[in-house]
């Protein structure tokens, strides 16, 4: 029997003003029945003496600090010391409403046949906190893969995994940057049976360390959409190794070929005032810009950012109803 029903997995490296905002909250959340557990690839700037004192305080329950090699190996690090029976993942500068997760946590306890939870996830960026992108793609790929199966990617912030599903799922491919990419490329390509909330549990706040925008700082195509790219290749075999298939899908062709059509349609849709999809809804925070001051430090620049971050999802959350969608005739796996 596990030893707690939740365990907070997080890790962390040299992002310490951040991380003392999500921890001050996650710790704030946490319950007698939950632990916490960090790893840290080896910071530098002061985060492992931090993590000392609030374990010797008894406000983490595990902790460990040591060169790695990169967030997969470090969460990979702490699902395998986690004790719980559900793992929440947690990212050392993002926002998560603890609210909705312990209601997802309820769902999973009460529906054991689930691997996987998701929902809802919002970003709002450091320079521009007045207004939040919704990710409505993510909660469409939900979708797709529930009426049919299909390989589809998403965000790993919201998630839930149950630590006994690890033995389907597997843990985290260490030879990626997009982690949760390849994660939910991998599982929707198996016999893993998910579930979704409607509720917003996170919210990236993009910064200048976050992974994917220092990953595509490098020249040419996107870094990211190559890496997901070859990602998706592999694990959706709908997609095979004919002329066809590279032409569609592969080859790159078929983008050049939009790319200068593009415009000419869009101009065309507002001309005829005809409904035409303008990307994930961008929705205000409620956060006033004037109130952004010249030469603020960065400290409390990213003060500001979680507090907008926390009202925008309590809001979200008190003005929308909350579903749990999932697959009701899958067979309970025994593992």
């Amino acid at each position: 029997m596990a030893t707690y029903t939740l365990s907070y997995i997080l890790t962390t490296y040299n992002k310490l003003p951040y991380l003392k905002q999500v921890l001050e909250r996650l710790m704030a959340a946490r319950q007698e029945d939950e632990e916490i557990v960090v790893a840290d690839g080896g910071s530098k700037d002061g985060t492992a003496e931090y993590l000392q004192s609030l374990y010797a305080a008894g406000q983490i329950q595990q902790f460990i600090s040591e060169r790695d090699k990169g967030e997969a190996h470090g969460f990979n690090k702490c699902m395998l010391m986690a004790q719980g029976e559900i793992i929440k993942l947690i990212t050392d500068d993002d926002a998560f409403y603890y609210p909705a997760i312990r209601e997802s946590k309820q769902f999973m306890l009460a529906h054991p046949e689930i691997d996987v939870l998701s929902g809802n996830t919002g970003l709002i960026q450091l320079e521009n906190l007045a207004q939040a992108t919704i990710y409505e793609d993510v909660a469409n790929n939900f979708r797709r893969w529930l009426d049919s199966k299909e390989v589809v990617w998403m965000i790993g912030l919201p998630f839930l995994i149950r630590r006994k599903s690890l033995a389907i799922t597997g843990l985290f491919h260490t030879g990626v940057v997009q982690v949760d990419t390849e994660f939910t490329y991998r599982i929707t390509s198996l016999n893993v049976n998910l579930a979704w909330s409607t509720a917003m549990l996170s919210v990236r706040i993009e910064n200048p360390q976050s992974n994917f925008r220092v990953m595509n700082q490098r020249a040419g195509r996107s870094a990211s959409d190559l890496e997901a790219d070859r990602m998706r290749f592999y694990y959706d075999k709908s997609i095979g190794d004919s002329f066809q298939d590279f032409v569609r899908y592969k080859s790159g062709w078929i983008e050049m070929l939009k790319a200068p059509i593009r415009p000419i349609k869009r101009r065309l849709f507002e001309v005829f005032k005809w409904e035409q999809y303008n990307g994930n809804q961008t929705v205000p925070t409620g956060y006033d810009s004037s109130n952004i001051i010249s030469g603020e430090s960065m400290e409390k620049m990213i003060n500001k950012a979680f507090k907008v971050a926390d009202e925008f999802m309590e809001n979200y959350n008190k003005t929308h109803t909350v579903e749990y969608l999932y697959r009701k005739d899958e067979v309970k796996k025994v593992l």
